[in-house]
């Protein structure tokens, strides 16, 4: 009897735990909130966040360079 006492404790021990660690994790849905759309370069085809894009002519570029070569 006194096995089964000590292997209830124990599991609830364990369970404890895990409920802490779970409550210490950041929030999923904060984190979807911080996501940005991927744009396609026009002439390279390199993929980059929208906000690191230059937009020209209604494309997107990786760089100004690449802006000023154009579509490829």
């Amino acid at each position: 009897m006194m096995k089964l006492f000590l292997l209830l404790a124990v599991l609830a021990f364990v369970v404890w735990l895990l409920a802490g660690q779970r409550k210490n994790r950041p929030d999923r849905k904060a984190q979807s909130d911080t996501t940005e759309n991927i744009v396609v370069c026009a002439h390279c085809r390199l993929h980059v966040p929208e906000s690191e894009s230059i937009q020209f002519d209604g494309r997107h570029y990786c760089c100004e360079e690449h802006r000023k070569l154009g579509a490829s």
